[in-house]
């Protein structure tokens, strides 16, 4: 009975202890599962905040360099699956394009850090994107957008008891006052951007809202009280080693000089402020900002009318802005001289600079347009990859979680005899998991279709920015060659121009300038991109006239009044009659949109 009982007993107790290391090593398990991402992705996070901290600090210093940590701060965000990190970092890939270009491109990324930072209440973070966006607008010149989202960024700093950050953010509604003409109260902006910037220490916003209190006391010609802040500004820029706001801060000294007539020599202090830029770029081996301020000095020989030293120096610019891939300079340069050769009687040779003018501004144009369309697939593909990510760290923790439910299921069985419960359960949790996975592909599915939509709709505005700058161009063109044929029939009649050379140039002119052959080039590349309009309009209004359907095509690439008033050299008021015609050709009711009408064709 003894012996029985003591047999019992060490079963009972063997049963104990085998379900104690049961669940100990369920639990173990389990807790490595939920806790082993804490541990991990240590020295990821460590480096993320490092390259915060140095974009926070520096964004503005080294484009190519804080462009490539912006990267690899988004990756990172990606790799450690963290949503807030990942709006942040794409926030400073939009603040490093921002200050070095202007691109749709940006506004779209701040979009993208907007949504995710709003999914998970981020509210500071959602201010500083607000507040950049709000620049986007800006240097738009959407004034109206851009004060609404300064408006709304100062707001939720101020509802956040953040007074630093509100003040910061008062900038940007001072440019646009300063913009819109209200200079009185763009400098109490900009004076509570700099009393906030004192309190946070941050020296560059210092510099950069006192530079903006100069322009405001020089659009009012207080020129006193605009050197004066000039040269507070200029004192932080040197001590922080800003190159580029030094420059601008010189240029800027020197233009107040121009337009302040008091002084005698005012013309020999602004060139003296030019070649102080000159010599400081120079001295610190700032290729662009050297090239800039030989085009200013250029610029400005060229504008008292001391053309050989202007070519002189524009040409040195040039040298340098071709050298360093400076298209957009380049192009103004090659502008610029060929107003010179046109001073100078040199028609053939200012013709010859403003077709490489022509040629940089497409080049310009085309580069533009290919670098937006590269980043919106680079943001198409970093989205897939993101879903995919995402997608798979649920797959990952699922089969961790089913690893641990199939060796409690497992052993469980073996004492308390639960077999058939255990699996079925296993199964049904299988399935609800694997349903879940088939919801979550369809709805990946999804969004990559909506993102390939967008990035259709992005081409499309691309093409027709091609075929408003290929329109404008022509029209560039033709006003060039008109302006030279004129200028060569009166040296012609004067007898002042050899009679063969006259006509070898009026040659040249007539073949070059052929408005219906310049509107049928335009057409056929029209038609590439808006297949089938002009024949489905026409099918529905046979009574338009080639030239309404010109007006109708410029609408329908979204050109302002003003480009269409210069392609068709008429007048604005001209323009709102031929709009009003058309619109009653086309049988609408004054209350529907011109525009949104012709999109449907």
């Amino acid at each position: 009975m003894f012996m029985h009982l003591k047999k019992k007993h060490l079963v009972w107790m063997g049963s104990i202890a085998l379900l104690s290391i049961i669940i100990a090593l369920a639990s173990w398990l389990w807790l490595s599962s939920h806790y082993d991402k804490k541990g991990q992705f240590t020295g990821e996070k460590k480096r993320l905040s490092e390259i915060f901290t140095t974009l926070d600090t520096a964004y503005w210093r080294n484009k190519e360099k804080n462009l490539s940590l912006s990267y690899q701060a988004i990756n990172l965000s990606i790799k450690i699956n963290d949503s807030n990190a990942l709006a942040q970092a794409l926030y400073y890939k939009a603040r490093v394009l921002q200050n070095f270009e202007q691109t749709d491109s940006i506004l779209t990324i701040n979009i993208q850090a907007l949504k995710i930072a709003e999914k998970y209440h981020n509210d500071i973070l959602i201010a500083k994107i607000k507040n950049s966006i709000g620049n986007y607008y800006y240097y738009k010149d959407n004034y109206y957008l851009a004060m609404l989202y300064y408006t709304e960024a100062i707001k939720i700093a101020e509802s956040l008891k953040d007074d630093i950050t509100a003040g910061i953010f008062a900038n940007g509604l001072g440019l646009v006052n300063l913009a819109l003409g209200d200079y009185d109260k763009a400098i109490t902006c900009f004076q509570r951007t700099v009393n906030a910037d004192k309190k946070s220490g941050y020296t560059r916003g210092i510099s950069g809202a006192f530079m903006n209190i100069a322009n405001c006391y020089m659009e009012k010609n207080d020129f006193s009280k605009a050197t004066f802040y000039n040269n507070k500004a200029l004192t932080i820029a040197n001590q922080i080693h800003d190159n580029e706001t030094v420059c601008k801060i010189f240029v800027s000294l020197g233009l107040i000089n121009l337009l302040d007539k008091e002084g005698p020599e005012n013309k020999s202090v602004s060139l003296s402020y030019f070649y102080k830029a000159l010599g400081y770029a120079r001295q610190n081996n700032d290729r662009r900002m050297y090239g800039i301020a030989l085009q200013d000095i250029g610029t400005f020989y060229a504008n008292n009318d001391q053309l050989v030293k202007a070519e002189g120096f524009l040409n040195q610019s040039l040298s340098v802005f071709s050298e360093i891939g400076f298209k957009s300079a380049e192009k103004k340069v090659n502008l610029t001289l060929s107003d010179i050769k046109m001073k100078q009687g040199h028609w053939e040779k200012a013709y010859q600079y403003h077709l490489r003018f022509v040629e940089l501004n497409d080049s310009v144009q085309t580069s533009e347009t290919r670098r937006k369309i590269s980043d919106y697939q680079y943001e198409i593909e970093f989205q897939k990859k993101q879903y995919e990510k995402q997608l798979l760290l649920k797959k990952y923790d699922a089969q961790k979680r089913n690893n641990v439910i199939l060796i409690i299921s497992t052993l469980s069985a073996i004492i308390i005899a639960l077999v058939v419960r255990k699996s079925l359960k296993k199964s049904i949790q299988l399935q609800k998991m694997e349903n879940i996975h088939l919801q979550e592909k369809i709805q990946m599915t999804d969004k990559i279709k909506e993102l390939e939509r967008i990035k259709y709709q992005v081409e499309l505005e691309a093409k027709n920015k091609e075929l408003v700058g290929f329109s404008l161009q022509l029209t560039t063109k033709n006003d060039l060659l008109n302006e030279i044929s004129k200028i060569s029939d009166k040296y012609y009649n004067s007898n002042t121009l050899d009679r063969n050379y006259y006509h070898d140039l009026t040659k040249i002119i007539d073949e070059n300038l052929n408005v219906d052959k310049e509107w049928g080039q335009f057409k056929v590349l029209f038609e590439k991109v808006h297949q089938g309009f002009f024949n489905n309009l026409k099918q529905d209004h046979p009574d338009l006239t080639e030239h309404e359907l010109r007006f109708c095509a410029y609408i329908k690439i979204n050109l302002r009044p003003k480009e269409i008033c210069r392609i068709l050299n008429i007048s604005t008021n001209t323009v709102k009659s031929f709009r009003y015609r058309l619109k009653k050709k086309l049988a609408l009711d004054p209350s529907e949109n011109i525009e949104d009408f012709l999109r449907k064709f």
